[in-house]
């Protein structure tokens, strides 16, 4: 049966499932706010597996020590799974990583989105498990795209034994895909290693620059990486459109990246794949609803 696990960024929301006396998928989504079921409600009484913790977009959403401790302790109460994600990160910022790598138990999951970090995993932490994240495995996800015909144009190759011998040689034991714009069941299948899929958003793309961090700066700074950070991605999003386009995806920035919403056809490719045992995990978007 295909796992579920909760991602969040922001570890302070850990609180709001202690509360809980059991973590279904319906419950969790009350606690934190949820303005819409994923899946139309279809997994609503399915129970979390797992904590998916950390950012994949950006260095400075790292959590602290001690949010991450409090929330590998509350894992462990409940008896769940814990995969400790990194987004692509700048070398100034590989310190903050490996104390947080340090902490992990033996066995832990730990997802990473650029291939240096896969490297230090490789090189200084042989105990934990590495992951593949969704920004290493690489496909078209633009929500622009008007029609199916367009995205298999583009197939991705995540698949591909080329590609799979790089991630052998890093130790990795399992992937995360996003699901494409038009993604079918079969988007899914053929690879050796285990699946998890992102729902109910995809990553289109992401930058160095924050543009909602940016709006107080002047018009010279705003597109500088080394402003300071008051975190503002965790409370707003910027909403993208064309009015005179039909087909776009929701599309909105939050922080650094471009994040995108399934549509109903997505979501339901997502649950056939679940369904066939070619995904064996659904990571659902706990606090970036």
């Amino acid at each position: 049966m295909t796992d579920i696990a909760l991602a969040l960024v922001d570890l302070r929301h850990v609180e709001r499932l202690a509360a809980l006396p059991a973590l279904t998928v319906a419950g969790c989504g009350a606690a934190l706010g949820w303005r819409h079921a994923p899946f139309d409600g279809a997994l609503a009484d399915r129970t979390i597996a797992r904590l998916h913790v950390g950012p994949e977009c950006c260095e400075r959403l790292l959590p602290s020590r001690a949010l991450l401790e409090a929330a590998l302790a509350f894992a462990a109460s409940r008896g769940l799974g814990v995969s400790l994600a990194s987004p692509l990160m700048a070398d100034a910022a590989l310190g903050t990583l490996r104390a947080l790598l340090h902490l992990l138990p033996a066995g832990t999951e730990a997802v990473a989105n650029d291939w240096g970090t896969l490297h230090l995993l490789a090189a200084e932490f042989p105990a934990l498990v590495p992951v593949a994240g969704r920004m290493l495995c690489k496909m078209v996800k633009d929500p622009r795209l008007p029609s199916a015909e367009w995205a298999r144009l583009y197939p991705h190759g995540i698949h591909a034994a080329p590609f799979g011998a790089v991630l052998a040689r890093l130790g990795v034991q399992r992937i995360e895909m996003d699901a494409a714009p038009f993604a079918t069941a079969a988007d899914f299948a053929g690879g050796r290693l285990p699946v998890g899929v992102h729902a109910p958003f995809g990553i289109a793309t992401k930058g160095r620059t924050c543009r909602i961090g940016a709006l107080h700066q002047n018009d010279a700074a705003k597109f500088a990486p080394s402003f300071g950070c008051s975190r503002e991605c965790l409370t707003y999003t910027a909403a993208l459109a064309r009015p005179q386009a039909t087909t776009d995806l929701e599309t909105r920035m939050r922080g650094t990246a471009m994040l995108y919403h399934h549509s109903p056809a997505m979501a339901a490719a997502v649950l056939d794949a679940a369904r066939a045992g070619t995904i064996d995990r659904i990571i659902l978007s706990g606090d970036w609803h």
